[in-house]
């Protein structure tokens, strides 16, 4: 690893973030001084959001509430998928808005993996078949194991997210000057 996060500097990452720096919505995080935390805001509220609905699935899959059934948990699924389709416009304005912060930013890094094992985990879960499965169990009835490793695992993952989120501040590069 180098000191400046998982991803050596130069190369086609440098080449796009230096692209990036020349957007029209690098100008706009930049250039309006209301535009970065309205988007804070909102990517806060919409993670609440995300984490609130998978989190309580989550919950009941690895046994929380086990005398409730886990079909109705399904129904704040696309509440979930709505709150990270909205993280993921709010935190390309911030990317597009200060490239090199996160390009290089270890905590960044770890942010986007746990992103990416996220996706894979509920790819598993819903195409794997595991879903149909999992849904199907009644009030008092235990979860199959592969439902409680997928929402103990998703649980992780997410606090992974939001702590690496928090912790963007602090692996900042030294180089790069904060947008605001």
């Amino acid at each position: 690893m180098s000191e400046t996060g998982l991803i050596p500097l130069g190369g086609p990452l440098q080449a796009f973030g230096e692209w990036l720096s020349g957007t029209w919505l690098n100008y706009v995080a930049t250039h309006y001084v209301w535009v970065w935390p309205a988007m804070e805001t909102i990517h806060f509220l919409a993670l609440g959001l995300l984490v609130g609905t998978i989190g309580v699935l989550d919950l009941r899959l690895i046994g929380v509430a086990r005398q409730l059934p886990l079909a109705p948990f399904q129904q704040l699924v696309p509440w979930g998928v709505a709150a990270f389709i909205v993280n993921i416009l709010t935190g390309a304005v911030f990317f597009a808005g200060a490239p090199f912060q996160y390009i290089y930013n270890f905590a960044f890094q770890m942010k986007v993996l746990l992103i990416l094992i996220a996706g894979v985990n509920i790819l598993v879960f819903y195409a794997g078949g595991i879903s149909r499965r999992i849904f199907m169990v009644a009030a008092g009835e235990p979860v199959p194991l592969a439902g409680r490793i997928t929402g103990l695992v998703s649980l992780t993952v997410w606090i992974g997210v939001m702590y690496w989120g928090r912790m963007l501040t602090f692996y900042r590069p030294p180089w790069v000057v904060p947008p605001h």
